[in-house]
């Protein structure tokens, strides 16, 4: 289990190491906040699409190989972007380490899915404990660095525990061989209903309206401090942590309650508040109280995190746990790499509440689309009962 947490811990650093340099990058190439998020929507769009390759082709190949050299491909692109000498070379080098990011979560979560049958909530949370727990110590050494290492000594020092990850997976057995899933050709696949498909679709869509929302405002947050809160830009690294932070505390709440509650209506409740977390931002509050803010963020994101996957398990039960999971990190990565350049050509054309109060919206439909399926009709519910929780 430790080899799976660590890995977690290195591969999340690859996955917000963007937004931490995004402040000063905005300056050295003199950009607009539009064009600040496209740098964002490219290296989410490449994770994205990988996410949906890797994730098949891991019902079908080693596991352990596709881990080992997803790593060490990630921190080869990293640490060679830190010598981009322009914008173009720095993009192309970023999507080369996107490649690498997108092998790791639909691996590891069919992985965990498959090896752990029981007390999986509990599981689940120390799992995202440990990713949030490597994001929050990166912005807050990252934060002290940046300023005396500049971007070049960041990139390569958080591309350090990924290269370590991706020798460990490759030249020993801490994922056997065995923890690969056997080929989808030699396994019965159950068909499934046309109310099962609508449920897995609606379902589905609900994540993606969130992610939309929360990833836009995650991704921003350290320019949103320094831009629109006024804090230095190490102070803004700070700050964000809070939200990893948060991160931490809602993953070991709602991981261990969830494997006596009902998935479904945790993930509903977590939904509901991010509302009001969200536009909290919008509010001209003492600056002691924006990491509270953040915090609180933080923790609903986490708890929706957890017990989506969860469900995801057995909304997919017709396909491989690889590719659902490649499903599920594909569209949200795909979501949060178009969300970003939307949020900032937002606070371009009508400022930066505005474009905060509309990206609430895609949470309140979210929002909605969950309590279709709690009130549904379909045969069966909403969701595949729980064991030992009572249906929703």
């Amino acid at each position: 289990m430790r080899s799976k947490l660590l890995g977690h811990s290195a591969n999340d650093l690859f996955w917000f190491i963007l937004p931490l340099v995004l402040p000063t990058l905005l300056i050295r190439y003199d950009l607009s906040y539009t064009q600040a998020g496209g740098i964002l929507t490219v290296y989410l769009a490449v994770t994205a699409l990988f996410s949906f390759i890797m994730g098949k082709l891991s019902d079908r190949f080693s596991r352990r190989t596709i881990l080992s050299y997803g790593f060490l491909l990630a921190s080869a692109g990293l640490i060679t972007a830190g010598f981009a000498p322009s914008l173009a070379a720095f993009l192309l080098l970023m999507s080369i380490t996107a490649v690498g990011v997108s092998t790791f979560h639909p691996v590891m979560y069919a992985v965990i899915d498959e090896s752990y049958p029981e007390r999986k909530g509990r599981v689940m949370g120390i799992y995202e404990v440990f990713g949030t727990t490597a994001i929050l110590l990166m912005f807050l050494i990252n934060g002290f660095l940046l300023q005396r290492i500049g971007v070049r000594g960041v990139l390569i020092i958080t591309a350090l525990p990924g290269l370590a990850m991706g020798l460990t997976y490759r030249f020993t057995r801490v994922i056997p061989e065995t923890e690969k899933a056997e080929s989808s050709a030699a396994k019965p696949v159950e068909k499934p209903s046309r109310s099962d498909l609508v449920r897995f679709v609606l379902f589905l869509l609900s994540v993606i309206l969130r992610v939309m929302s929360v990833t836009a405002v995650l991704n921003f947050l350290p320019t949103i401090f320094v831009s629109f809160f006024g804090f230095a830009p190490g102070s803004a690294s700070y700050a964000t942590a809070f939200f990893f932070a948060g991160g931490i505390a809602g993953s070991l709440v709602v991981g261990k309650i969830s494997d006596r509650i009902n998935s479904f209506r945790i993930l509903l409740t977590a939904t509901v508040f991010l509302v009001p977390s969200v536009l909290s931002l919008t509010l001209n509050l003492p600056h002691l109280l924006y990491p509270v803010v953040v915090a609180l963020f933080g923790g609903f994101g986490s708890s929706c995190i957890i017990n989506q996957n969860l469900l995801m398990s057995r909304l997919g039960k017709h396909l491989g746990k690889g590719e659902v999971f490649g499903i599920l990190m594909g569209v949200m990565t795909i979501t949060s790499s178009l969300s970003p350049a939307l949020f900032g050509l937002l606070i371009d054309n009508a400022g930066f509440k505005p474009a905060v109060m509309i990206f609430t919206v895609p949470l309140v439909l979210s929002t909605v689309l969950l309590l279709v399926l709690l009130k549904s009709d379909l045969p069966g519910k909403a969701l595949p009962a729980e064991p030992a929780v009572a249906g929703v």
